[in-house]
């Protein structure tokens, strides 16, 4: 008995790695044909999901998960990467709705977009982790640059041109041409076209 579990083991262990180095292999091959680099991943599920633009670079400890089945819940994942999007190492990404990044976004270190949220019915006879996600999108502009360690939540635009201060978490928009810092991030600055520089919004 012990023998057959060993073998059923060391084939199952066999089976994994080799699915994710395919599944990293064919994502790879997105990147090379779009001229962008791929660093090394950490974790990668459902590749299939990804639509990559011109010139991508994502650096190295990357866990991108999309999910399409969450306990027999349907899922409609996709994330979109727009030409010229540069993300930083240990980049997490989990997709179980509509992700876009825009072009010429660049993102920090430990950048973190969050699409998807367990269930949090106490009177459930299912553990957290077991009740149905809560989905929504995630959209990010053109041009924005998002500071270390920021995450964003689902149902969140940030706008275009936005500067997003480091250690920030993204709970609601924010408008185009802001600087917005905190947890949860609030808008203290704003681009003004007449003067050509950011104007403070507090006091």
């Amino acid at each position: 008995m012990s023998i057959l579990y060993s073998i059923r083991f060391y084939f199952n262990c066999v089976s994994g790695c080799v699915s994710r180095y395919l599944e990293r292999f064919k994502l790879e091959r997105k990147f090379r044909k779009e001229g962008g680099i791929l660093g090394q991943s950490s974790q990668l599920l459902n590749s299939q999901y990804i639509v990559i633009g011109k010139n991508v670079r994502i650096k190295e400890g990357y866990r991108i998960e999309c999910y399409d089945n969450f306990h027999g819940q349907k899922l409609n994942p996709k994330l979109i990467l727009e030409d010229g999007v540069i993300i930083g190492p240990r980049f997490t990404c989990f997709v179980a709705d509509m992700v876009r990044i825009k072009k010429d976004t660049i993102f920090a270190g430990n950048v973190t977009l969050v699409s998807e949220n367990h269930g949090m019915d106490p009177e459930s006879s299912l553990p957290y982790h077991a009740q149905p996600l809560t989905t929504g999108f995630i959209t990010i502009g053109e041009g924005c640059w998002l500071g270390q360690n920021v995450t964003v939540l689902s149902n969140v635009t940030i706008g275009d041109k936005c500067i997003i201060g480091s250690n920030s978490v993204v709970a609601k928009d924010i408008p185009p041409y802001s600087i917005a810092v905190g947890s949860p991030a609030r808008v203290i600055k704003r681009y003004n076209f007449e003067e050509h520089k950011w104007q403070s919004l507090t006091k």
